[in-house]
């Protein structure tokens, strides 16, 4: 968004990208994960658990605790499954479209140096979010499928997809 918003309309920066509207997009953002991941708990919390109420997870995830239910968990399957991704193709579809946006904008720019600077500018995010979502991703799509047999194999594909970024991130910038 800040990138679309500098690259596009760069004299309007200042009047576009404003604290208010900044809050208003946290806020909204934070609204929709909160409804997200309230969900997933609540249904989660109405089955019922006979066996054992250990969850192999280290991660935060809806799966491995509806997986301990003895009774059908289709739904909450289903309810897990449209969550994830809305939460990955919601932000990522964002994101492609609005860098096709940028990339029509810079190549109507008519020096060389400054469609470079443009550029560079967008590629290390992009790099960053290659990196965060392609792990994800396929750990997520592996995972559906079962060609992932492995649970530690998976936890630690999980891992690493969400630790790697945030640390490249001060490295790439």
């Amino acid at each position: 968004y800040d990138r679309l918003i500098a690259i596009c309309w760069p004299l309007r920066y200042s009047t576009i990208h404003t604290n208010l509207r900044m809050l208003l997009i946290i806020a909204g953002i934070w609204s929709l994960v909160v409804l997200l991941e309230i969900f997933p708990v609540i249904f989660a919390a109405r089955l019922p658990y006979c066996s054992s109420r250990e969850v192999q997870s280290c991660c935060c995830e809806h799966s491995p605790v509806y997986k301990l239910a003895c009774t059908d968990t289709s739904f909450n399957r289903q309810l897990g499954t449209a969550k994830t991704l809305t939460a990955l193709l919601g932000p990522l579809t964002f994101i492609i479209f609005t860098y096709a946006i940028v990339v029509v904008a810079v190549t109507r720019i008519a020096s060389i140096s400054q469609r470079w600077k443009a550029f560079h500018t967008c590629l290390t995010h992009l790099l960053l979010v290659l990196l965060y979502y392609m792990p994800v991703m396929l750990a997520y799509v592996l995972g559906n499928l079962r060609l992932i047999q492995n649970f530690d194999l998976y936890t630690a594909v999980l891992t690493v997809s969400v630790t790697i970024p945030p640390m490249l991130n001060p490295i790439i910038y």
